[in-house]
């Protein structure tokens, strides 16, 4: 399943970026690095892009660019030079960038941080010269800035955020890029002579060339280890780095509130005051620290029905922890893009638990986050160190039950600690890291020891090794856990959907009521011939999880009692030919089982990727899953045994250097014993309207008919579990609408808005009577007609047995719209001011669970609304 899940995402992603950013992986293109000068400076340069000044002249300038794309080590087709100097505050670049169509040269205004297909230079420096790590600053032909942060030599975190200022001017030749990157926004050692690692990446917006001064070609999964190097900064003044960002925020909200509800009204004013501070440690560490912070976000989460046991994740967009993201991963899986791990940021401040049953309630949607700081750094050995520590407040909600009213503890006094060390060794080719996460929480006389740990650590291992030219590689990581609870949460633990260690049938773990602790262990490991290489690339690897593994506290984790080995194999072929600039294909086999041990499922996998020289691309594959048998379809009952299964997708996309380009994304599915089938469609459009408006478009639409959904698990009058199943007719249906309007690079107006309709109706409602019967229909008892009957939304069941029972009925019609509408305005470097505007309605009103367009949007419109209206500003001092 690693390669199914990782290609789906590396294909998309190539598919949405046709013009090719700097996260493509690069290989050695042979010989000594290239290597660069910086020179002090001793004039006054204004940062206008005109690259007029004196010591522009004076400065060494630097030649030598090669194509990567769509030819590798190929002439490039236009000119390229830079030159760099520096003195104690910045480094300074300046780029020639020649072109001899200038009337061509492609510039889109856009908000800042957006990869649009325009020209562009991207300038990365390697300040630790760690062959790991790298700061990467990049501005468009039309002056927009975008800045984001390389880690372990091939990731890249585009949220990373720099204080920094750039220009751009248009000459008769080509054009010109200015920078002036703070040396307070770079760490490197504290070393009288510097040597960095540098890059420099041109991309020519209407052909999708790609030229690099470093040259590397694309079959090599090495980014930052294949820099060239730059000298010459030399004797640098150590100076303080402190920055101080205060920030107050204001508005007033809107809310529908019910008839009688004595705790909410429906007009509320929102106001806040917060300070984020930076302070160096000399010119590798960084602490950062934030008080009363304020994190609200643009773009809402997601619309989404869960009809899984499993917890939705949700991407974090809070800066605080976005900053330095890369140091705190602690993914376990073998998937590329996993989301499980050792630390998932929005446990801290996230929505606290509401009660099970009230009449009305009031109760917070974020847990206050009273302060959080981190420290951040490399030493001169080579160590790089995070430590992250948050401390969370006690929440309190109203409810009024009955006609009484309390007040109960949602949410404890928490702290949340994070560590994180990583050497590099050999140039970068060895990595080795030590890990650990700690929650602590005050849970005495709140009411929620029962269902909360009052402790739960983790500690890992992680090591990577590079060899034989960097064509083959070896990772290995290792994470365990401790939680500590009373004898109650103890017990809900190892009953939640994560482990169900109450399955009847089940002979790897056992339900202890009497426990107060769980500990588990999670091993991954990879090794093959997966990195510089032209044409095949082969490995294997696998993940094992014991039954108690447990990460939920400050991580996040679907389940355990898992062993996935896998072998995987792909030829690519990045030549371009006639018709064709570059394809790949793949495959690998998997087979799961648990600790039992038992062989849950195994299948295949395959994908295929081309991209042609119109620009246009495709990506395809599937696979085939013979899913044995499943310990947690019954939620906690007995082992279900399962069918064979085939699922396909298709991806294209059109060439996204067009005013108007589109992408179409299809999958679907089909299980052969139930004869479950799924599929969905999504069809996007971007449209240019004017070189600083775009527009984005993206109906999707998504059904499926299964007669394998869980319903629900009821007892009978005799203490006999029931588990009921159900044939749903679900349907999907969403538009998402983005809108930028850019008036300058440090001016924009941004709007989103998605509204989204599912409804899910039930037929076939069956019992589980036989779950391992080889045959799907021996596995169930339909109910009859005379033994099932519907009486005010509850279902009665009264078998021929003399089993009874009774359920709600299933079926469900939601319909959501979340809107945003931001004018942003970054009135000087690192200050800008937002004004939002946030609108919402939502309808969860049960007609018959039937999808009825006309009627579902009719009723979202005549929803309740809810509208924020806010204003925030901040203020960056640098001393």
């Amino acid at each position: 399943m690693w390669m199914f899940r990782s290609c789906l995402v590396v294909c998309g992603a190539a598919l949405a970026a046709a013009s090719l950013s700097v996260s493509v992986s690069r290989a050695d293109a042979g010989g000594p690095p290239l290597h660069a000068r910086a020179l002090r400076r001793t004039d006054a340069i204004a940062i206008d892009g005109r690259l007029d000044e004196a010591g522009w002249g004076a400065a060494p300038v630097q030649r030598g660019f090669v194509q990567r794309f769509p030819s590798d080590a190929a002439a490039p087709s236009v000119e390229t030079r830079f030159a760099i100097l520096y003195d104690d505050e910045a480094v300074f670049v300046g780029v020639w960038a020649d072109d001899p169509e200038p009337a061509l040269i492609r510039a889109l205004l856009t908000r800042r941080d957006v990869d649009a297909p325009a020209d562009s230079i991207m300038v990365a420096f390697d300040s630790y010269h760690d062959r790991r790590t790298a700061y990467a600053f990049q501005l468009n032909a039309a002056g927009v800035q975008r800045d984001l942060l390389m880690f372990d030599d091939s990731n890249q975190d585009d949220t990373w955020d720099a204080v920094w200022t750039g220009d751009v001017a248009r000459t008769p030749t080509g054009w010109t890029a200015e920078f002036r990157i703070p040396l307070s926004q770079l760490r490197f050692a504290s070393h009288d002579i510097q040597e960095w690692g540098l890059q420099l990446i041109r991309t020519v917006g209407r052909t999708g060339e790609q030229d690099t001064w470093s040259p590397w070609p694309r079959s090599a999964p090495q980014i930052v280890s294949k820099f060239g190097t730059v000298d010459g900064i030399d004797h640098l003044k150590t100076r303080p780095r402190l920055e101080l960002v205060p920030y107050a925020t204001g508005g007033f909200e809107r809310m529908p509130v019910d008839a009688g509800d004595p705790f909410n009204r429906p007009y509320g004013l929102r106001r806040g005051v917060g300070l984020d501070v930076k302070y160096g440690l000399g010119p590798a560490f960084t602490i950062s620290a934030t008080l009363n912070p304020d994190f609200g976000q643009v773009e809402a989460d997601p619309s989404k029905v869960n009809l899984s046991a499993d917890e939705l994740f949700f991407a974090e967009k809070r800066s605080f922890f976005l900053e330095g993201a890369d140091l705190f991963r602690l993914p376990i899986g073998n998937s590329d893009n996993t989301v499980e791990g050792g630390f998932y940021s929005r446990r801290i401040g996230a929505a606290p638990a509401k009660p099970d049953d009230y009449d009305f309630l009031q109760a917070p949607s974020t847990t206050t986050i009273y302060g959080a700081a981190k420290l951040t750094g490399k030493t001169a050995s080579g160590w790089s160190v995070g430590v992250l520590d948050a401390v969370t407040g006690q929440e309190t909600a109203q409810v009024q039950l009955g006609g009484v009213r309390t007040e109960p503890v949602v949410a404890p006094l928490t702290n949340y600690a994070i560590a994180r060390l990583k050497r590099d060794l050999g140039d970068g080719e060895t990595t080795i890291g030590l890990s650990a996460t700690a929650v602590s929480r005050k849970l005495e006389g709140t009411g929620l020891e029962s269902t909360l740990h009052d402790q739960a650590y983790t500690a890992g291992l992680q090591l990577s090794h590079r060899w034989w030219d960097n064509a083959w590689t070896a990772n290995l990581s290792t994470i365990g856990s401790w939680v500590h609870g009373t004898r109650e949460a103890i017990s809900k633990t190892q009953q939640d959907s994560v482990h169900y260690f109450q399955r009847p049938d089940a002979r790897d773990a056992h339900l202890d009521e009497t426990r107060t602790s769980l500990t588990g262990g999670d091993v991954k490991w990879m090794i093959g011939r997966l990195g510089d290489t032209k044409h095949w690339r082969f490995g294997l690897g696998g993940d094992v999880r014991t039954p108690g593994l447990e990460l939920n506290d400050a991580g996040f984790q679907f389940n355990a009692d898992r062993s996935v080995p896998f072998a995987l194999l792909q030829y690519r072929e990045n030549a371009p030919s006639e018709h064709i600039l570059n394809w790949n294909l793949s495959t690998d086999v998997f087979v799961t089982h648990n600790f039992e041990p038992r062989v849950l499922d195994y299948g295949w996998e395959y994908n295929g990727y081309v991209q042609f020289t119109n620009r246009w691309a495709i990506a395809a594959g599937g696979n085939l899953d013979d899913g044995r048998w499943s310990t947690t379809a019954l939620r906690g009952g007995p082992t279900l045994r399962g069918d064979l299964g085939w699922f396909n997708y298709l991806n294209v996309q059109t060439d996204a250097r067009k005013p108007v380009w589109f992408y179409l994304n299809g999958n679907g599915g089909r299980n052969f014993g139930s004869g479950a089938i799924d599929g969905g469609v999504e069809l996007g459009a971007t449209i240019q309207a004017r070189s600083n408006l775009d527009i984005f478009l993206a109906p999707s639409l998504y059904k499926r008919s299964d007669p394998l959904q869980y319903v629900d698990e009821q007892p009978d009058l005799g203490g006999a579990p029931h588990y009921i199943f159900g044939r749903i007719h679900q349907t999907d249906v969403s538009l998402t609408l983005r809108m930028n309007w850019t008036f300058s690079p440090h001016f924009a107006l941004q709007a989103y808005a998605q509204p989204y309709i599912s409804s899910g109706h039930y037929d076939e409602l069956k019992d589980v009577d036989h779950p391992a019967a080889r045959a799907y229909a021996d596995r169930f008892h339909a109910f009859g007609g005379d033994e099932l009957q519907r009486v005010d939304g509850t279902y009665h069941v009264m078998r021929t047995t003399g089993a009874a029972f009774s359920f709600d009925q299933p079926d469900f019609n939601f319909r959501q719209l979340r809107s945003t509408i931001v004018l942003r305005w970054e009135y000087r470097p690192g200050s800008t001011v937002f004004a939002i505007w946030s609108h919402g309605q939502t309808s969860d009103q049960l007609d018959d669970g039937r999808f009825r367009l006309g009627r579902d949007l009719a009723d979202l419109g005549r929803a309740a609304t809810d509208n924020i209206v806010m204003v925030k500003a901040n203020y960056w001092i640098g001393l």
